[in-house]
C-alpha cells in the first residue's frame, strides 16, 4: 500500500493539472449520485447528458485549479472537493425534507430559514449533521498538519486556470445556444436533475439580476412610457382592494384518479361558479411565494431575473420599485400588508417599505394565533386582521394578505389525528398520508376564505377581493397527474366584490393581475399597468415582453429613464409595523416581580430593562411580567416585538421607573431623540438589544 501511495504521489507531482481534472470528474460523479438520488443515475448522467456533465466538470475543475498556486496543494484540493460534496449532501437533505433544492440565496436568508428548520428536520438529524461537520473538520485539520509542501509551477498553473475558465464559458454558451439548458428555471427541482447540481447552484450564485436589453436606450424607454401613458382622468371609484394570496392553494379536484371523502375547497369552488376569475400562470412549482408576491405587486415578470433568484433577497433589499401601492397611494389609498408568519422572513420588513406599504402586520403583532401540528399559523386569524385593517382608516385601503397554513413539508406519516377528509387513489401509504395532511390544511384555509367573504358581505364599504393561489404544493406531482389542459404552473384566481362591479373572466399570468384589476376599475395613473392593457395581456405579442423587460431593467438596474425627474422615483415609505400601537402606560414593582402595563402586547413582546432584554411572561394584551427582578430608581423600560431571540421589529418609547416631576423634561427630550433614531415601526432586524 505504501508503494502504491508513493507512486501516486510521484505521478501527481509530475502531472498536477491532469490530476486536477481527474479529481474534478470524480467529484462531479459523486455529487450527481447525491443529486440524482441514486448511484446508478449519477453515473448515467454523464452518458445521458454529456454536454452538461462536461459543463459541471469544468466548473468544478476551475475551482480546483486555484489550488495549483498553493504549496500544500493536496490538502487544498481535498478541501475544495469536500466542500463541493458537502454542498451536494446538504442539497440531498434539503430536497428530501423541503422538496426544493439548495440555492445560493438559502445562505443569505439562513437566519430566517433556521427559525423553521425544525419543521423539516428532526432534532437527531440536526445533531447528526453537526457531529458529521465536526468530524470532517477535524480530519481536514489533521491532514493539513501532515500535508507535504510542493513547490507550485506558476506559469503552467496560470495557463491551466485560464483554459478552464475559457472552456467553461464556451461549454455554457454552447449549451444555451443548443437549448440544452434554459436561461430561466421554472421548476428548480427538475432543473437540478436535468442540468446537474454544480451548474444550477453556480447559476443561482452568479446569475442574479436582469441582463441589459440589446436595444436599451433613453429614447426607447421614453417611447415605451409615452406610448403607455393615459391622459384620461381615472375613475372616481375608490373601493377597498384586498388581495389574499393563499399558500400552496389549488382545486385538488383537478388531480386525476383521486377521490375525496368530501370537497376540500367548497368555498373557493363556490366563488368560482358565481364570480369572474380564471387560470393563473405562476412562475414556479412547489415554492416561490415571495416571487409570486413580486409579480403580483409590481406588475413585473420575475422570469427576467437570474435562475432561481428571489428579488426580495437581492435587488429589493436596497432599491425601491414600481408597484400597485404607489399607484393607489396617488389616488388616496392607504396600503397595508398582512402575513401570519414572521415579519423578517425573506426580509419582508425591509422589502415592503421599498414597495410602498404604509403598515405591515406580521404574526408578531397578532393576538390569539393558533398553530397546526407543524407549527404553521392557522389562516383563520387573517379574517379579523383584514377587517381590523379596513376599519383602521377612514379612506380607501389596499390590503395585501399572505397566508401560510398549508405550507410544506407534507409528512409521509400521520401526525394529525384530527383530520376529517380522506383520499383514495394514491399509489402508496406514504403518498396517501402526505396528501391527506395537505388537503385537510387546505380545507381549513378554504374555510377562512368563506369566513372573510361572509364578513365583507355585511361590510358597509365597497370592497373588491382577489383570491389566488401562489403555487401548487410540491408533493411529487407532475403534469401527468392533472386533468388534461392543466399544468403544475397553473393556479387559479377569483375576484369577489360587494359593490356590483363587473370584471371579465380571463386567464392571466401573475404579473398581469394588478394591471387587470386597476384597469378594470378605471384607474389610469400607472403606466406599467397601461403597458399590459395596451398589449391586451397577449403573451404572443412580440413587443410585449421586450418592452416589459426594458422597463424592469431600467427602473431596477439602469439609468431610470422611466422617470422624467428624481421626484418621480418611488420613495421608500416609513412603514409602521402593526396597525395597533404598542405602548407602555405604567411599570409597577409588585413583590419580586416587575409588571409592565400598557396596550396591544402580544406573545412576541419582550421587556427590556436598561438595555438588557429579560425573559418575559405574556399575561394579556395589557400586561407583561418580568419575574425575580427589582427595579431601581430611574431604570428605563421598553417593550420590543421580537422576530427571534435576538432580532426585533419595533420597540416602544422608553419608560423611566419612579421619576419625580423635575425629570419630566428629561424624559420628553430623550424620547424625542429616540423617536428620530427608531422608536416605533421601523424595521431593523437582527439588531441586538
Amino acid at each position: 500500500m505504501k508503494k502504491l501511495l508513493h507512486k501516486i504521489s510521484e505521478w501527481d507531482k509530475k502531472h498536477p493539472i491532469l490530476d486536477t481534472v481527474i479529481v474534478g470528474v470524480v467529484v462531479v460523479l459523486i455529487i450527481e449520485m447525491f443529486n440524482q438520488r441514486s448511484p446508478l443515475k449519477g453515473l448515467m448522467f454523464a452518458f445521458e447528458n454529456p454536454l452538461m456533465f462536461i459543463v459541471n466538470v469544468l466548473i468544478v475543475t476551475t475551482t480546483l485549479c486555484l489550488t495549483l498556486f498553493l504549496k500544500k496543494r493536496r490538502i487544498w484540493i481535498t478541501l475544495v472537493g469536500v466542500l463541493w460534496i458537502v454542498l451536494a449532501i446538504v442539497n440531498f437533505c434539503v430536497r428530501t425534507y423541503r422538496t426544493t433544492p439548495l440555492r445560493a440565496l438559502d445562505f443569505r436568508v439562513a437566519k430566517s430559514v433556521m427559525s423553521i428548520v425544525t419543521t423539516y428536520f428532526q432534532t437527531w438529524m440536526i445533531i447528526a449533521g453537526i457531529i458529521a461537520i465536526v468530524v470532517v473538520l477535524a480530519g481536514l485539520v489533521y491532514a493539513w498538519i501532515k500535508a507535504e509542501k510542493i513547490k507550485p509551477k506558476y506559469k503552467r498553473s496560470v495557463v491551466a486556470l485560464l483554459m478552464c475558465i475559457a472552456l467553461s464559458f464556451l461549454a455554457i454558451e454552447t449549451a444555451v445556444a443548443t437549448e440544452s439548458v434554459p436561461t430561466h428555471f421554472d421548476n428548480l427541482t427538475n432543473a437540478y436533475v436535468d442540468h446537474g447540481f454544480v451548474y444550477c447552484f453556480s447559476a443561482s450564485l452568479l446569475g442574479n439580476g436582469i441582463s441589459k436589453p440589446d436595444t436599451y436606450s433613453q429614447a426607447n424607454v421614453e417611447l415605451i412610457k409615452e406610448t403607455n401613458t393615459c391622459y384620461d382622468e381615472s375613475s372616481k371609484k375608490r373601493p377597498n382592494i384586498v388581495y389574499v394570496q393563499l399558500e400552496s392553494f389549488f382545486d385538488v379536484t383537478l388531480m386525476k384518479d383521486f377521490v375525496y371523502s368530501e370537497d376540500p375547497t367548497p368555498c373557493f369552488n363556490g366563488l368560482k361558479e358565481k364570480y369572474p376569475g380564471g387560470k393563473l400562470t405562476v412562475a414556479s412549482f412547489g415554492t416561490g411565494t415571495a416571487n409570486t408576491e413580486f409579480d403580483i405587486l409590481t406588475g413585473m415578470n420575475v422570469q427576467f431575473f437570474g435562475a432561481g433568484e428571489y428579488p426580495y433577497s437581492t435587488v429589493l433589499r436596497d432599491t425601491t420599485c414600481e408597484s400597485i401601492n404607489y399607484s393607489l397611494k396617488e389616488l388616496g389609498y392607504s396600503t397595508h400588508a398582512i402575513h401570519n408568519h414572521r415579519g423578517n422572513f425573506y426580509a419582508r420588513n425591509k422589502v415592503y417599505p421599498n414597495l410602498g406599504f404604509d403598515t405591515f402586520t406580521s404574526v408578531e403583532y397578532m393576538q390569539g394565533v393558533e398553530y397546526n401540528v407543524l407549527d404553521w399559523a392557522k389562516d383563520k386569524i387573517l379574517t379579523g386582521e383584514i377587517m381590523d385593517t379596513l376599519r383602521s382608516t377612514e379612506g380607501s385601503d389596499f390590503v395585501f394578505t399572505v397566508s401560510v397554513q398549508p405550507h410544506g413539508r407534507y409528512p409521509e406519516e400521520v401526525i394529525d389525528f384530527a383530520q376529517t377528509i380522506t383520499i383514495e387513489g394514491t399509489s402508496s401509504v406514504e403518498e396517501k398520508n402526505a396528501y391527506e395532511y395537505y388537503i385537510n390544511q387546505l380545507h381549513q384555509t378554504d374555510a377562512f376564505v368563506g369566513e372573510l367573504v361572509a364578513e365583507l358581505e355585511d361590510f358597509d364599504e365597497p370592497t373588491v377581493v382577489v383570491f389566488y393561489g401562489d403555487h401548487l404544493p410540491n408533493i411529487g406531482m407532475d403534469d401527468s397527474d392533472l386533468i388534461e389542459g392543466s399544468t403544475i404552473y397553473d393556479s387559479e384566481y377569483v375576484i369577489w366584490n360587494n359593490a356590483g362591479y363587473d370584471f371579465e373572466s380571463r386567464d392571466l399570468a401573475t404579473y398581469q393581475v394588478s394591471a387587470f384589476v386597476t384597469n378594470s376599475l378605471g384607474f389610469n395613473n400607472w403606466e406599467l399597468a397601461n403597458l399590459h392593457e395596451n398589449h391586451k395581456y397577449d403573451l404572443e405579442d412580440p413587443d410585449y415582453m421586450r418592452e416589459l423587460k426594458m422597463i424592469q431593467y431600467d427602473v431596477l438596474y439602469g439609468e431610470k429613464y422611466y422617470y422624467y425627474t428624481e421626484e418621480e422615483i418611488p420613495p421608500k415609505t416609513e412603514m409602521v409595523m402593526g396597525i395597533k400601537e404598542i405602548v407602555i402606560d405604567d411599570v409597577l414593582q409588585i413583590g419580586e416581580n416587575v409588571h409592565v402595563l400598557g396596550n396591544n402586547f402580544t406573545e412576541s413582546s419582550a421587556v427590556s430593562i436598561d438595555g438588557d432584554k429579560k425573559d418575559t411572561i405574556f399575561v394579556s394584551p395589557n400586561e407583561l411580567i418580568v419575574e425575580d427582578y427589582t427595579m431601581e430608581f430611574k431604570e428605563s423600560t421598553r417593550v420590543y416585538q421580537m422576530a427571534s431571540s435576538r432580532s426585533w421589529l419595533s420597540r416602544t418609547e422608553l419608560y423611566y421607573f419612579n421619576l419625580g416631576p423635575y425629570d419630566l423634561a428629561l424624559i420628553a427630550d430623550q424620547n424625542d431623540e429616540d423617536a428620530k433614531m427608531n422608536s416605533r415601526g421601523h424595521s431593523l432586524p437582527e439588531q441586538e438589544d
